[in-house]
């Protein structure tokens, strides 16, 4: 069986998050994540697993390293789509510009890391968003609290760059002994301006 492929994107987003908030691990977690290596594609499952079960021993910087980096990954993944299919899809009426993000975010993080798979369910303003293949929530032993807060991030931001507020609310996390992830998203009803890039 091959090696799951990892995405550029999201070992650079980590390792932004990581320069940022974290300046003085920097040289230790560049043992596995260098930019010559994401540059180059090399970046491949046991890798970013280590850099992720490193970044869980950190304590309360482990979710703000992996919210930061998976609003990093949205912010570049969104920038990345052509600026004509960006401008249509604004003007799209709300209800239907919801779902096309989601889906759009469900083929983003499909890139991040190839077994991503996302399935959404949209009703009244709540998105109920379930996640299989979530590289964050692989461990050896239940833990007690959610770690695929990357993709709640990556989620959020997605619908914010498309001028909708979102709070996102992890449910179910396999990291924790459920059998999948699950994110409960409440869409603002107000339109809102896409918030400031990080940096």
């Amino acid at each position: 069986m091959s090696e799951l492929k990892i995405g550029r994107v999201l070992g650079a987003s980590l390792q932004q998050a990581i320069n940022d908030l974290m300046p003085t691990r920097v040289e230790f977690y560049e043992t596995w994540l260098t930019a010559e290596r994401i540059r180059q594609g090399e970046l491949g499952r046991a890798r970013v697993a280590a850099v992720i079960s490193f970044l869980r021993q950190e304590g309360a910087e482990y979710d703000a390293i992996v919210d930061r980096a998976g609003r990093y990954a949205a912010d570049w993944m969104v920038d990345a789509l052509p600026v004509v299919g960006r401008a249509l899809l604004h003007r799209l009426p709300r209800p239907i510009r919801v779902r096309v993000v989601l889906r759009l975010a469900a083929r983003m993080i499909r890139g991040l890391h190839d077994d991503g798979r996302l399935r959404a369910l949209v009703r009244r303003g709540t998105a109920v968003v379930t996640l299989e293949g979530s590289l964050f929530c692989d461990v050896r032993e239940p833990v007690g609290a959610p770690l695929c807060r990357f993709y709640g991030a990556v989620l959020a931001r997605c619908l914010e760059s498309f001028g909708m507020s979102a709070r996102v609310q992890l449910s179910r996390c396999r990291a924790t002994g459920d059998g999948t992830c699950e994110f409960i998203i409440h869409i603002g009803g107000r339109e809102t301006r896409p918030s400031a890039r990080h940096g």
